[in-house]
């Protein structure tokens, strides 16, 4: 099939849905700007269609990406020539396909049954992709060493962050003082790690002398912290608008993450494009992709973490965090929408499906 007559079809239905979702609002916006062609269909809610480009078209789609395994819109899909799916649960077709494989958290399941569907389907997934990508070089490796993935078909993308939202978040710290709060963003799922910080927490000196922690992720019926009552000081803010997620990180002194895993660790980047403090565990926005000199911790050490917090609010006090932490030389390699959609249609043409 000559190359030049493909219709490429972006499965946009993850719009809106956590960090895949973050992942899909930049790819739509870097390519609405760089205008890959007027050959391409979108592919998902109404919202991804007011992103779209000239000449591209777009198809309304309601249904979610995971419902029935994944399977659920299988025969709802626009014909196209080309598929580019944002994430590794995807319809099951025939069609030549790019895939990004965000993270592995899957295949950490609790349930061993679930764990090896889980698996199945990944494996199922990458050996019927024509290329892979990934937002970091840790999950390409996994890939290689797990699945026996050939190293040169997988492109690491560089996630961009939203800087209207930071630029705002940070002009709102800049005239006013941060709460004496450390916030902590993300699901509330076991991989997140919430239990540890909620103990690491009530070890530190911070929270000795009125500190809080405020969490931020989900329905507090879903954060699962173990018997013991909430410590003083600690807030379950719940799920947050983006709204109310950036009143929440423009009042914070600092932001922790916490998590035994993570494809990349996109509140890290969001907080530091802010300016605002980040103590984390070694995720792949600090160790690959961060500005050095972020205090890291063990995850799995709760002492490890109480002592990262109070080493960082020590920093934050002494006003010596950003002489540790080079923000402005890493701010000036960020990438943008668009240098996110130049990656992934250079990664279509080298695969030839564009």
């Amino acid at each position: 099939m000559d190359t030049e007559a493909r219709t490429a079809l972006l499965d946009a239905r993850w719009l809106g849905m956590g960090g895949v979702g973050s992942f899909t609002r930049s790819l739509l916006h870097g390519l609405a700007e760089v205008e890959p062609g007027d050959r391409w269909v979108v592919w998902g809610p109404a919202a991804a269609g007011e992103i779209r480009w000239p000449g591209a078209v777009h198809v309304p789609c309601s249904v979610s990406p995971t419902a029935w395994f994944g399977q659920r819109s299988a025969l709802q899909m626009p014909p196209s020539d080309v598929v580019l799916h944002p994430h590794q649960t995807r319809p099951v077709h025939r069609r030549p396909a790019a895939v990004c494989v965000l993270d592995l958290i899957q295949l950490q399941h609790p349930s061993p049954p679930v764990r090896a569907a889980k698996a199945l389907r990944l494996r199922l997934s990458i050996s019927s992709a024509a290329t892979l990508f990934t937002i970091s070089p840790s999950v390409r490796d996994e890939l290689v060493a797990r699945f026996g993935v050939d190293e040169a078909s997988i492109s690491v993308l560089h996630l961009p962050v939203d800087a209207e939202a930071a630029r705002r978040i940070a002009e709102r710290r800049a005239v006013g003082t941060p709460d004496r709060v450390v916030l902590a963003v993300g699901r509330f799922t076991p991989h997140k790690n919430h239990r540890r910080l909620v103990r690491a927490f009530a070890g530190t000196r911070f929270a000795a002398t009125g500190g809080q922690l405020h969490l931020v992720g989900g329905p507090p019926g879903g954060l699962d912290l173990g018997p013991d009552p909430l410590p003083p000081g600690v807030r379950v803010l719940g799920a947050l608008d983006a709204a109310g997620l950036e009143d929440a990180m423009a009042g914070a002194l600092a932001l922790v993450q916490p998590s035994l895993v993570e494809g990349y660790g996109l509140p890290v980047a969001e907080a530091l494009m802010a300016g605002i403090p980040v103590t984390s565990s070694p995720v792949p926005s600090v160790t690959d992709f961060g500005p050095p000199g972020v205090p890291v911790f063990d995850p799995t050490s709760v002492t490890a973490m109480a002592d990262a917090i109070d080493e960082t609010v020590d920093l934050v006090d002494a006003s010596r965090y950003w002489e540790r932490v080079d923000r402005a030389s890493w701010m000036s390699v960020q990438p943008t929408p668009a240098t996110l959609a130049g990656q992934v249609v250079d990664g279509l043409r080298r695969a030839q499906l564009l």
